[in-house]
């Protein structure tokens, strides 16, 4: 599966920069020879951020500056309202920008991706999905973040109402929308560049077994059931997470096949492998919840039995008893088992409801802030007005 890749605001075009990285990996010699990202472009309001990305050519068709006249380019200081009419009005400039990119037809699929408590990025991509939904005949595909725990703290937080606002436009124009929550994989001993580097690392890895799958060339590598573009475009519907769990094999457990206790760990490592993916899902969810369910199993030919396959299925169906199950294999991987495990459609996300709850308090707890601010402060210019100016 080929994507085209965009990232808004500076937590989204971060991402973008990682899928372009995977994707210089994945063509290279020491990768796959393999093209799985078109393009990948960053949008922003803000200068600075522009500059600060790695890999991302810095091109003005792959680094965008939007909304020069009204911030200046300086941001829009979390103010997602006011990112949202930079977007509408950058509208035809932007999508022109996008369809007409070099391989924008190759594509298969179009990713945005942005932080939901920030600014520029949840007050545009909600606009932009639509505006592409609108011109393209692709499905296209949300990332959104979610902010850290001390990012929400306080009666009121622009993290906690951006998010809200954010998600809800976001999933009434995307076809998927995946969501990424940075308390997830936080790390309390990390600095917080550190942490937000390898959080967007992972979760970019998520998706190179899943989108080299289907765009595998060499026979040799061809899964015996193939995950291609179409399965993953019909296990993608609502909100969406992925995960990942990699383990060893033995040096010598292909070697000694046919010995039974080698037997028992294939199938073994291979749960093993799928409990991490559970484990290292994006979102905490209840898999019962979800109705759509994609698991990649990467590892050598020999490893992928029939049996694991069953165990893996068996697996699915007790936990996700409602879901549509696809399962796929893809013999890229040595020396290790790697499951991918997407859970999509969800009808249940505790996470996202209690997010829509804590905004609309603070709405309306802001309501009462700004009155009550009103009023000191017009008794504050009454005692002042027996006090002559200067003018």
């Amino acid at each position: 599966m080929k994507i085209f890749a965009i990232g808004i605001g500076q937590c989204g075009s971060n991402i973008a920069d990682e899928f372009y990285v995977i994707n210089k990996y994945s063509k290279s010699f020491f990768g796959r020879g393999i093209e799985i990202i078109t393009n990948a472009v960053a949008i922003n309001t803000d200068e600075t951020d522009l500059g600060s990305f790695r890999h991302i050519p810095d091109d003005r068709r792959h680094r965008i500056l939007i909304g020069a006249i009204r911030a200046h380019g300086h941001g829009v200081g979390k103010v997602n309202v006011e990112a949202a009419r930079i977007i509408r009005e950058s509208q035809t400039f932007l999508s022109d920008n996008i369809l007409n990119a070099k391989k924008f037809h190759e594509s298969d699929a179009v990713i945005v991706i942005a932080s939901g408590g920030g600014g520029t990025g949840s007050g545009s991509i909600g606009w932009l999905v639509k505006l592409l939904k609108e011109r393209v005949d692709k499905p296209v595909y949300a990332i959104i973040v979610l902010p850290f725990e001390y990012e929400e703290k306080g009666i009121t937080s622009y993290a906690v109402t951006n998010t809200a606002t954010c998600l809800k436009t976001v999933s009434n124009y995307a076809d998927a929308v995946f969501l990424l929550d940075n308390e997830r994989f936080g790390k309390t001993e990390s600095t917080l560049g550190v942490n937000l580097q390898e959080i967007n690392r992972q979760m970019v890895g998520n998706f190179y077994d899943l989108f080299c799958a289907g765009e595998e060339k060499r026979y040799k590598y061809v899964g015996s059931k193939v995950m291609d573009a179409g399965d993953i475009r019909q296990s993608l519907e609502g909100i969406t997470t992925i995960g990942r769990g990699v383990v060893a094999l033995s040096a010598f457990s292909l070697r000694r096949k046919e010995h039974f206790r080698e037997g028992l760990k294939e199938s073994t490592i291979i749960a093993e492998a799928l409990e991490k993916a559970v484990n290292n899902l994006c979102l905490t969810i209840e898999l019962e919840d979800t109705r759509k369910v994609l698991a990649l199993i990467g590892a050598p030919r020999k490893a992928v039995t029939l049996i694991a396959l069953e165990e893996i299925a068996t697996y699915l169906e007790d936990r996700c008893p409602k879901a549509v199950i696809r399962i796929g294999d893809y013999p890229r991987r040595v020396g290790e088992v790697s499951v991918t495990l997407l859970a999509s459609k969800l009808t249940k996300v505790e996470r996202v409801e209690n997010m829509y709850l804590r905004a609309e308090k603070i709405f309306k707890s802001q309501e009462e802030i700004d009155k009550e601010s009103d009023l000191k402060i017009k008794a504050l210019y009454e005692a002042s007005k027996n006090i002559p100016t200067l003018d």
